[in-house]
């Protein structure tokens, strides 16, 4: 067993092949657990648009951040990297390598930099309490809890006061501990290797893929998912692959419309992801004329040399 890095990511484009490249990587590396960086895998129901690794693989090689959450509900950057950092520990004290596989790379980006301080996603009914207390009020509860941070905010920031009194009790940490442990860089190291396709050859894939979808039922998903007593909006529906079967569905576009709109996004998408990318130190591996094996292979020598 080769020595390996304390954490393995497997990153791509939309339609690049991660998933497929993921299985063969972890019977090459044995004792591995997945936790996927995507924003759409975690939805429920959702198995066609998403597409989530089929059941026979997450049966023999465990998945983890798929298709657990409810469509209704919102799924964040920050929720992502609180998850995965736990889920790194959580895999590594079963003897087992946690790899991240995905290509949500606004969320890799958040997982690899940490979280500016701008700290917890904002809740809104908590902030409303808050709101109806008065600056006298809210600073001497921020005092309390976190002396330092309420004296530097002092008695007449009301915006600031209300955001820390929000990250201290959504997250648990006293705004200034969170500050101070997100500048000192505390994040594990990553090894990131990355499968690149020549520009025309991904837009090709990606038409294919869409097609492939709407073959597999992706309208039909969506009805189903209404069956079940959902309505818009829907978090799990707001983006480029369901908006445009959602429209089609109801009665504003056409059927090949709304295939060419998913096609359209998931290019502007994966244009966005490269440039992501671009500024991540990412181990590109082309694939066009090999071997999905030779990749993977590639791959497994990549780790043990850099581990």
């Amino acid at each position: 067993m080769p020595q390996i890095p304390r954490i393995v990511c497997l990153i791509g484009p939309t339609a690049s092949g991660k998933t497929a490249l993921s299985v063969a990587l972890c019977e090459l590396l044995g004792n591995v657990e997945i936790v996927s960086a995507d924003s759409l895998a975690v939805y429920k129901y959702l198995d066609v648009g998403t597409a989530k690794p089929p059941m026979e693989v997450r049966a023999r090689i465990p998945h983890h951040l798929v298709d657990f959450l409810e469509p209704s509900k919102q799924w964040s950057a920050y929720d992502f990297r609180c998850e995965a950092l736990y889920l790194f520990k959580e895999i590594s004290s079963r003897g087992n390598i946690p790899m991240v596989v995905g290509g949500t790379a606004f969320y890799l980006h958040v997982l690899f930099q940490g979280i500016p301080f701008s700290g917890a996603p904002r809740n809104r009914r908590f902030r409303l309490i808050l709101e109806r207390m008065g600056n006298e009020k809210l600073f001497a509860l921020l005092r309390d809890i976190d002396p330092w941070r309420a004296e530097k905010i002092g008695k007449n920031d009301r915006k600031r006061l209300i955001r820390a009194l929000e990250i201290f009790f959504l997250t648990h940490h006293l705004p200034s501990e969170k500050r101070n442990a997100f500048q000192k860089g505390e994040n594990p190291q990553y090894l990131l290797l990355g499968i690149s396709w020549d520009k025309e050859e991904l837009k090709k894939r990606i038409r294919e893929r869409v097609e492939e979808m709407f073959y597999r039922g992706i309208v039909e998903e969506v009805q189903n998912l209404f069956a079940l007593g959902y309505r818009m909006p829907l978090p799990a529906l707001e983006n480029f692959t369901y908006r445009p079967v959602v429209a089609f569905l109801e009665g504003r576009i056409s059927l090949e419309k709304a295939k060419e709109e998913v096609i359209r996004g998931t290019l502007l998408f994966v244009k966005r992801q490269m440039n992501w990318f671009r500024k991540m130190p990412v181990l590109w591996f082309r694939s066009e004329g090999k071997d999905l094996s030779y990749v993977a292979e590639s791959m497994y020598h990549c780790i043990q040399e850099e581990g």
